[in-house]
């Protein structure tokens, strides 16, 4: 599921004492559904600037319930500044075509990115709530 940031503020509630040494620095994020629901979440302050997530932006829910910025239609010419993890990528790919469970989360929509189709020389990999496609040969 889509989200757009409405407010990121620092967390001050640290009980009765101050926040230990070594724990990352929280914010709450309110987040609007496309139904126009608010909810808030918890979220390591270093993520967010790493990720580049400010007030106003699209985002979803990754594999590991950590908040990353959402696709959009100029995607294409964040392609080569974005980093991945190109052999993680494959690897996903190939449990995929092999119809081993994957969790993946679709980069523009949110949903569930997985096996569409198989055929014996092609096998078409996608999500479940948006028309992203990836379509592979058979070796």
């Amino acid at each position: 599921m889509i989200y757009t940031v409405k407010k990121i503020e620092e967390e001050l509630d640290f009980g009765c004492e101050e926040r230990a040494d070594g724990v990352s620095a929280m914010a709450v994020v309110t987040l609007e559904d496309l139904d126009l629901q608010e909810s808030r979440i918890k979220m390591e302050d270093d993520l967010l600037y790493a990720r580049s997530i400010q007030e106003g932006d699209k985002v979803y829910l990754d594999e590991e319930n950590k908040l990353d910025k959402a696709l959009d239609e100029d995607w294409t010419s964040k392609c080569m500044v974005r980093t991945m993890d190109t052999a993680a990528f494959v690897d996903r790919l190939q449990a995929v075509k092999a119809g081993r469970p994957v969790e993946w989360k679709c980069p523009f929509c949110g949903g569930n990115v997985g096996l569409i189709e198989q055929k014996e020389t092609k096998t078409l990999i996608g999500c479940d709530s948006c028309d992203m496609r990836i379509e592979l040969e058979n070796s």
